[in-house]
């Protein structure tokens, strides 16, 4: 990094606190369109980096750069200068509709089709109304024989006339009513299509106005980056195993998600297991009284929002089209009206009152929340007017579990690609103090969605070994035990074990163990049996009925039924005391190894291919004062 690149971006960290909503209406300033180059996504949010080429005249130079989300936050805006003579002089921050004109064309041409239609369909239904009067008319005249009547051949040739009357009014109806239901079809789909331009295409979108100085004109490269909460990720593993190797095949992959309103594509992409929501200034305690149980003089850190404002925008309108010179208003100091395309943007302060005025209808308001920018279309009514909300900054729901420690970096090595779709919450393998991203591209589609990332592929040296613990399963278990696994930095989690391809189940990592070793369950091997079965159970009672006594005699059977020998180690368990009154003696430990406090038992066999061992142990429990109890 240059001097100047130093010195530059001191100066963009130097200007955070200037920035402000500015309107964009000036000088006339370069617009030069910007490329997502790195992403670093933290635990909740991500640090998004953008570059930008500029031709910096000599003198000043100021660039606009558009399109950038909505949902940025706008006191995390860096932006630093590499390469020429330029020299950073201010930044400022807006946001703005883009396309707006072409969208006011685009719903002036629905809303004049709208109202041909709403033509059509009262010239037609005023039409079908004078076929109504006609078929009235013929209907009631049926005294036109007078009191002398008609002939047959004169009535015959009447009632044909009337019936073929009739049948034209009719088909002319049945015409018309066509044509109004296919205007009315119309009219429906025109006003989808307007509502469509006013709810999802006028969606705002970040604008930065960067003010260079230098002293010829010459090229340069701006670095912009922004923060956005709307992003998150979470590690997961595959451990796969095959049963002629005796490594273990770890596979580390991550989940991103993001819904920031711009798409991250062919990124670079940096996960860190920080949170920079969480303010990082260290809890004070302050004095704690009782019996009143209150802190006193207790001090809380938040995270505070330094921008009071929020731009509120969007499109006043009756059923017929937009409204021009509707009054938008909030108190007495933010004023505006809306223009030829009952379009509207006003800065007002963040939790205030807007009202909207027009003559003839009524008048109604809206309470504005939100960051950066808020839309609120308004369909005004002579009775009932209502504000449309359409906030841009809502909250983002992701589904991803949020539960992550640690400080540490880990960087995506995106050439690889994933073997699998395989989805799981698995704990994380992190390289720490890595800050560079290794090659390779990642595209984040802006979905909310989760995409799997591809980590890294590597070799663990593993022994597998069997556990049985008979009094809870007759099952008996395989392990893989990773020694020195402290150096892999694993976090707690799930992981999917895969064995010979066949998937086994989810296992769970507790990177928080002191052991040197740790032991992931596989999953269970049929080929191995074990059994537990009580031999004996012998209980008295003393003559004066102050004791009781229980021995108990238990067998465990362990059958080896591969054509391979195999480590198993079986746990069993004794009563322990908790009280003078009862006791406990071991009479038999069966050859286990024994672990008083926790009165647990332990074998470590070495069994031979469809070798048989048979395993006996036996303890008895004394009670004064005539207690009745049970054993297991």
């Amino acid at each position: 990094m240059t001097h100047t690149m130093k010195r530059m971006k001191v100066y963009s960290f130097l200007l955070m606190g200037c920035l402000s909503f500015h309107a964009l209406d000036g000088m006339a300033a370069t617009e030069v369109q910007s490329q997502i180059k790195d992403v670093m996504v933290y635990t909740t949010g991500a640090m998004v980096k953008r570059t930008a080429k500029v031709n910096a005249k000599s003198g000043t130079t100021e660039v606009k750069i558009p399109l950038l989300t909505p949902l940025l936050d706008q006191n995390s805006i860096q932006v630093g200068v590499k390469g020429g003579s330029v020299t950073l002089a201010s930044i400022k921050y807006d946001v703005e509709i883009p396309d707006r004109k072409q969208i006011g064309k685009e719903v002036e041409t629905l809303t004049k089709r709208s109202a041909a239609l709403r033509d059509s369909i009262d010239i037609l239904m005023g039409k079908s109304g004078v076929l109504d009067k006609e078929r009235e008319l013929i209907l009631k005249s049926n005294n036109i024989g007078g009191d002398n009547g008609f002939t047959a051949p004169t009535l015959q040739g009447i009632t044909s006339y009337v019936r073929k009357d009739l049948n034209e009014i009719i088909n002319m109806q049945y015409n018309y009513q066509q044509r109004i239901r296919k205007c009315q079809d119309e009219l429906v789909v025109n006003e989808q299509k307007v509502n469509l331009f006013y709810e999802k295409q006028m969606e705002p979108m970040s604008v930065v106005l960067v003010t260079l100085d230098a002293p010829y004109g010459t090229n340069c490269e701006l670095e912009i980056s922004y923060f956005v909460e709307n992003a998150a990720w979470m590690p997961f593993y595959e451990a796969r195993i095959d049963r002629n190797d005796t490594k273990l095949h770890l596979v580390q992959k991550a989940y991103v998600s993001q819904g920031s309103k711009e798409t991250w594509p062919n990124v670079n992409l940096i996960l860190s297991q920080n949170d920079p929501s969480v303010s990082n200034e260290k809890p004070e305690l302050g004095r704690y009284n009782v019996p009143s149980c209150q802190y006193v003089g207790r001090k809380i850190h938040t995270v505070s929002d330094n921008n009071p404002y929020v731009k509120v925008m969007g499109v006043v309108r009756d059923r017929k089209g937009p409204l021009k010179d509707a009054l938008v208003t909030c108190g007495e100091d933010h004023k505006t009206q809306t223009d030829a395309n009952g379009y509207y943007e006003l800065l007002v302060p963040k939790n205030s009152t807007v009202k909207y005025d027009y003559t003839g209808y009524r008048t109604t308001q809206s309470t504005v929340k939100g960051k950066n920018a808020v839309i609120k279309n308004v369909n005004m009514e002579t009775n009932s007017s209502q504000v449309m909300e359409n906030r841009m900054d809502k909250k983002y729901l992701n589904y991803i579990d949020q539960n992550r420690s640690s400080n540490a970096l880990v960087v995506i090595p995106t050439n690889s690609k994933p073997k699998s779709g395989i989805e799981s919450d698995i704990p994380l393998m992190i390289i720490r103090n890595v800050t560079d991203s290794v090659p390779g591209k990642n595209t984040i589609p802006d979905d909310g969605a989760d995409h799997e990332i591809m980590v890294k592929d590597i070799l663990v040296d593993a022994e597998y070994n069997y556990f049985a613990v008979p009094k809870l399963s007759k099952d008996v278990y395989m392990v893989a035990s990773i020694p020195n696994w402290k150096k892999l930095d694993l976090l707690d989690g799930n992981v999917k074990i895969y064995l010979n391809n066949v998937y086994m189940g989810e296992s769970f990592i507790n990177a928080r163990q002191v052991e040197d070793t740790l032991n992931l369950s596989i999953g269970k091997d049929r080929e191995l049996a074990v059994d537990r079965k009580d031999l004996k159970t012998y209980s008295s009672k003393g003559l004066m009925k102050t004791s009781d006594k229980v021995e108990r005699e238990w067998l465990i059977t362990v059958k080896n039924n591969k054509s391979k020998p195999v480590k198993i180690t079986v746990e069993d368990q004794f009563p322990i005391s908790t009280s003078d009154d009862v006791k406990v003696v071991l009479i038999d430990n069966g050859g286990a190894e024994v672990d008083e406090k926790e009165g647990k038992l332990t074998w470590k066999l070495n069994l031979k291919p469809n070798e048989k061992k048979e395993l006996k142990f036996s303890y008895s429990v004394k009670s004064k004062g005539g207690r009745g109890f049970t054993v297991d």
